[in-house]
């Protein structure tokens, strides 16, 4: 049985970030995209949000020329319907990675329309936290 059309949209996603590749990223978004994400308000300070796909496409371009080394590696994918639960490993350096949960909603063409991103602890990181209070 080959993958759905939602989890083929995700690996295309995650390969075009390995890539490094924005046009491969970014075939993956509706044009009238949605993405949120808490690190936004890092380049663009006065939102969290960022709509339509030039403006996503501007924001990864920032982040892939910070980030030169940057590398996804999935740690499980949760599909239902046309939603996508997908946590991972971001590394932004060999040794620099946190631990991310993105929620994908596609369109009816299983383009994502709209992207948010939570940032957090791994479970073993959190543990070992707690070892150092």
């Amino acid at each position: 049985m080959g993958k759905s059309p939602v989890q083929e949209t995700v690996d295309s996603w995650i390969e075009g970030w390995n890539q490094h590749d924005i046009d491969k990223i970014m075939e993956n978004y509706a044009e009238t995209a949605e993405l949120y994400d808490p690190k936004i308000k890092e380049i663009y300070p006065e939102t969290l949000t960022l709509v339509g796909k030039e403006n996503i496409k501007k924001y990864y371009e920032i982040i892939l020329k910070v980030f030169p080394q940057i590398k996804i590696k999935p740690l499980g994918l949760w599909i239902k319907n046309h939603e996508a639960l997908l946590e991972y490993y971001i590394y932004t350096a060999e040794d620099a990675k946190a631990d991310v949960i993105s929620k994908f909603y596609m369109n009816k063409e299983n383009k994502i329309q709209g992207h948010f991103v939570y940032y957090g602890l791994s479970y073993k990181e959190a543990k070992e936290e707690d070892k150092n209070k």
